[in-house]
């Protein structure tokens, strides 16, 4: 006769079995509104930009190993002319003027490990292939990681990669922004200071309150602003229009019926816009005076620190994974982006591609994500610059106040 056991220990003395529910729930993340937009608007070009793209691309290698180039920008025309028949045209030539941009690809990668055999790896084998998720895990890591750095390049001029070495660059903060509830003359004034152009963003702020959302005055005023600033619209089914990214916050405020300066009975509503739109910006809103607004749900926010001069203003991004940084404070500040024509540059000599790693005989193994690129806002300049002498005009910020959402 074989005895059992009076009880089944669990510290390894008898049989240990392990079982697992081979149904595998993965976690939400939330979708990236410029996988979309870059996918439509992204074309390849590297001497005329085209009217209907939000990136000016570049997949040529690097030559001669080097991580970065140089593009330039020529000026149009604009010398006084020579008039009447004792006019000569000699000494009175007007001088080419060219600006030009430097700009740099680094590298970035991520990597997922779990086991090749043993304990760990029999017990979870049931319950996935691990290979085969991590290719799609990675892919969505990577994915997010693109916006990631898109949102980078708006805001702060480059996606951060480029702050680490052997680049090394420094981050600052896009020359064109617009600020809810302050003048014209209280809008911050552009700086090649990073510290003065940060206090001049804070001044704005800290005048306009906590209670400057968004709404049709504003978007009225901005586009008047976009023209007056000459920043080049895309053109979109044959019609000049700018994409106006707005986080969710702003969204509610837009559409708030008891907000008499919303905009929820004049604008375009998405049910008569172009099929075309719609289909191409799945998160369209409405159109305004040919802006058209569009949700991003993993927008940016800007935290603002210091009651004078120095300000400190801190940017909060989505991260991969549903690694949220952003403030959530009143106080914060939404930044919802402008899109003209190809405001971004993205050089992408490698394309992401996969390695496995194996150690210790295959007792575990791993595989890793790895690509070379760089995103930077496209900005021309002189080869000494000043304040004044930079040619950014393909995109814009504005900035609001989160402000409450209520449901009474």
């Amino acid at each position: 006769m074989i005895n059992a056991p009076s009880s089944m220990l669990t510290t390894g003395q008898n049989l240990i079995r392990q079982w697992w529910d081979t149904i595998l729930v993965e976690e939400t993340l939330s979708r990236d509104l410029y996988s979309k937009l870059t996918t439509i608007f992204d074309h390849t070009s590297n001497v005329n930009i085209p009217m209907g793209s939000l990136v000016m691309k570049f997949d040529t290698p690097a030559a001669g190993g080097a991580f970065s180039t140089t593009i330039g920008f020529v000026h149009a025309l604009n010398g006084t002319p020579r008039e009447g028949t004792a006019q000569p045209q000699i000494l009175n030539e007007e001088t080419l003027r060219w600006k030009s941009q430097t700009v740099y690809y680094n590298e970035f990668s991520h990597a997922f490990s779990t086991s090749g055999y043993g304990i760990d790896f029999n017990m979870e084998k049931s319950y996935y292939d691990a290979m085969s998720l991590a290719t799609k895990l990675l892919g969505n890591y990577m994915e997010e990681l693109d916006g990631l750095y898109t949102r980078n390049a708006f805001v702060q001029r480059m996606s951060r990669n480029l702050t680490r070495a052997p680049t090394n660059l420094t981050m600052g903060w896009n020359e064109r922004i617009y600020v809810k509830g302050v003048s014209n003359a209280d809008q911050p004034a552009y700086s090649l200071n990073l510290q003065t152009a940060t206090d001049n963003i804070g001044r704005a702020l800290v005048k306009a309150g906590t209670g400057a959302q968004l709404d049709a005055k504003f978007l009225t005023w901005l586009r008047t602003k976009l023209v007056a600033d000459r920043v080049e619209p895309l053109m979109i089914n044959g019609k000049k229009k700018w994409i106006m990214t707005i986080g969710t916050y702003q969204v509610f405020h837009v559409h708030n019926l008891d907000n008499d300066k919303s905009l929820a009975k004049y604008w375009t509503s998405v049910a008569n816009m172009n099929e075309m739109d719609k289909a191409n910006m799945p998160d369209l809103l409405g159109d305004w005076m040919g802006i058209l607004l569009v949700e991003d749900e993993r927008a940016p926010t800007l935290e603002i620190h210091g009651s004078g001069s120095p300000y400190t203003l801190n940017v909060g991004y989505m991260l991969p994974g549903n690694n949220d940084q952003r403030g959530t404070s009143i106080g914060t500040r939404d930044i919802c982006t402008i899109h003209g024509q190809a405001p971004l540059i993205d050089w992408n000599p490698t394309k992401i591609h996969h390695e496995y790693d194996e150690y210790n005989y295959k007792k575990w193994i791993g595989k890793g994500a790895f690509a070379e690129r760089g995103k930077m806002l496209r900005r021309y300049d002189d080869m000494t610059p000043n304040a004044g002498t930079g040619e950014q005009r393909y995109c814009g910020l504005a900035l609001f106040a989160r402000g409450e959402v209520q449901n009474y």
